[in-house]
């Protein structure tokens, strides 16, 4: 498809990338959140208020990221997430409500790295069907890289309140524009089709996070972009079938 102006492509709700140092955010859960770098010492630090809230904040999130992932959200206890951290339940409850909340803070800060690191894999490729692979890519790259965030958002997601399923719906929507972009002459697909698409696409990344073969993830590159590419007929679809060089 030829390209006809510059993509704008939207990622939502996405929290924006770390501008101020210029490095990238780390996925929830992929950091100890007992690292020594991270502690705070006690008494006089020199630390400001907000800085310290951070944090814990951040510390908390790993943890609960890191325990959810290795128990199992029906098995996770604030009194487990705040001895991962290095917190008292104290902190804990400075910060959020309830587990819930935590959780809800590490999905979507997690969900927006992926789907900012997606988009801009999208926009630099030069054209529609390479720059969903190239997204594509990067999803399932970053899940395989990253199991414990993985299994959290994709797995325990299910057995979490309402709110952490409502933000799930709206991180599927998020991907919409990558079918329904105006830079290319992409043929009208109704929502409920894209959406399928894209729940075809989910459901395959579950089905391996959940049966612990999340190592496996990359391979399906070719088979998810090929049904990813399906609308625009079958012979170009096939085509990326065929391994890269």
């Amino acid at each position: 498809m030829a390209r006809q102006s510059e993509r704008p492509v939207t990622t939502g709700d996405a929290p924006a990338l770390s501008a101020a140092t210029g490095a990238e955010p780390a996925i929830p859960g992929s950091r100890s959140a007992r690292e020594p770098g991270r502690a705070i010492k006690p008494g006089r630090h020199g630390l400001p208020p907000e800085t310290v809230a951070g944090i814990q904040r951040d510390r908390l999130i790993d943890a609960f990221v890191q325990v959810v992932a290795e128990h199992g959200y029906a098995r996770t206890t604030i009194a487990k997430i705040t001895e991962a951290a290095g917190v008292t339940k104290k902190t804990f409850y400075v910060h959020f409500t309830e587990m819930d909340d935590c959780f809800l803070a590490a999905y979507e800060r997690g969900t927006g790295i992926l789907l900012d690191r997606m988009t801009n894999a999208y926009r630099a490729a030069p054209s529609w069907p390479e720059g969903v692979r190239a997204g594509l890519r990067v999803m399932l790259e970053l899940l395989a890289a990253e199991p414990r965030f993985a299994r959290a958002a994709l797995v325990e997601v299910n057995a979490a309140g309402p709110r952490l399923r409502k933000a799930r719906i709206a991180h599927l929507a998020s991907f919409r524009p990558f079918f329904a972009d105006a830079s290319y002459d992409l043929p009208s697909l109704p929502t409920v089709v894209i959406d399928a698409i894209i729940g075809g696409i989910y459901g395959a990344v579950y089905a391996a996070v959940e049966a612990g073969e999340g190592d496996r993830l990359p391979g399906l590159l070719p088979s998810l972009v090929y049904f990813a590419l399906l609308p625009l007929g079958r012979e170009e679809a096939a085509a990326q079938l065929d391994p890269e060089p």
